[in-house]
Formats: structure tokens, sequence, C-alpha cells
């Protein structure tokens, strides 16, 4: 593979921690397209570099479905709802409504679309009419590093290095690198709230 194609795909990855690390401490609608449109650029400039890719992880086949539905059909970033929950739950909450993600799903290619859509339900959230898909990114990040970290493709800049550490201290002191993000308490009164907050975003 060429070192131009290196090149690119490195600088790619380090965009997605920039773009990840702003959705992780100022998380807004702009944030989640960014990371989104990141994702899908990487992974594609990945292949070209050193014939890795992305689809081998459920969390990806997830993501680019609503990655295409902003690019192809609707604005996700529109109808989305990113809700901070310190105490809540282990991750902030960035809520979709189901019809939304729903059709993200109709809209993959019929080869693929039975595998998306078993992504989809086992990486997402689900509460009645909401979708949490936060842990589903927050994952998929893991994925992300552990991969490029095998084809030496990750950088020292800062956001990459922020990630690193904090992979790093759940190795030192024998944390899982993944979460699960569900919610609990009562699931009545989860499904309430968050069905709530999807009654709330715009419809397209």
């Amino acid at each position: 593979m060429s070192d131009e194609a290196k090149k690119h795909a490195a600088e790619s990855a380090s965009r997605l921690f920039r773009a990840y690390e702003r959705h992780c401490f100022q998380p807004d609608l702009d944030t989640l397209f960014a990371t989104l449109t990141a994702i899908h650029s990487l992974n594609d400039r990945l292949k070209k570099a050193v014939g890795y890719d992305f689809h081998k992880f459920e969390e990806f086949l997830a993501l680019k479905a609503l990655r295409n539905l902003t690019h192809h059909a609707e604005e996700v970033r529109a109808n989305v709802r990113v809700v901070p929950a310190p105490g809540f739950s282990d991750l902030m909450l960035c809520i979709v409504r189901r019809d939304q993600v729903e059709r993200a799903i109709a809209g993959v290619d019929e080869r693929w679309r039975a595998g998306t859509k078993a992504a989809c339900e086992r990486t997402f959230h689900w509460y009645g009419p909401a979708v949490n898909i936060n842990p589903c990114i927050f994952n998929f990040m893991v994925h992300a590093y552990e991969m490029l970290e095998d084809a030496e493709m990750t950088s020292a800049d800062e956001a990459t290095e922020t990630f690193r550490a904090a992979y790093q201290f759940e190795a030192d002191n024998g944390h899982s690198h993944f979460v699960d993000g569900r919610i609990s308490g009562r699931a009545g009164d989860i499904e309430s709230i968050l069905s709530a907050v999807a009654a709330e975003l715009p419809k397209p």
C-alpha cells in the first residue's frame, strides 16, 4: 500500500478521535453528525491503506445505517437529542426516534438489511419510541482504537492520547473497555421518560 494512502488514513483516524472527543465533552447535534461522518470516512481510507475494514463490527453496521440516512434521505442530526444524564446511566444518552432508525434499516440494500437490522437490535438500546445509540458509539470507538493500534495507524495527537490514556487506565485496573450503558430503574418509568424525549424530536 502507498505511503500516501497510509498518511490519509492516519489523518482520518486523528479526525475521528477529535470528533469523538467533542461529542463526549461538548455534545450537540453537530458533534454526532461529525462523528458518524468521520467513522464512515475512516473506514474507506483504512481499507485502501492497509486492507482493514470496520464491517466486522456490529456497531459499525448499525451506525453506518444512520450515517447513510443522513446523506441520502433525511437529517438524523435534526432529530437527535443528546441528554447528559449523570447518575442516570453510565453514559450520556443520545436519543433517536425509533421510526427513524427503522427507516435507516429499511434503506439498507436488501442483501445486507437482515444483518444490519440484527446489529441495530443488539447494539442500540430500545425504549418504546426512543432509541439510545450512545453506548453503540462508545463501544465502536473501542473497536476502532484496537484495530488502529493493530494496524499501527494511531497518532500522538491530543485527542488520541486522551483516548489511549483512558484505555490504558482500564487495562491497568482490570476494567472492561466496553460498556453496557443500559439505564437502571423501573422499566415503565424509564420508557416513559425517554418516550417523552423522543416525542419532542421534530419529524421529517
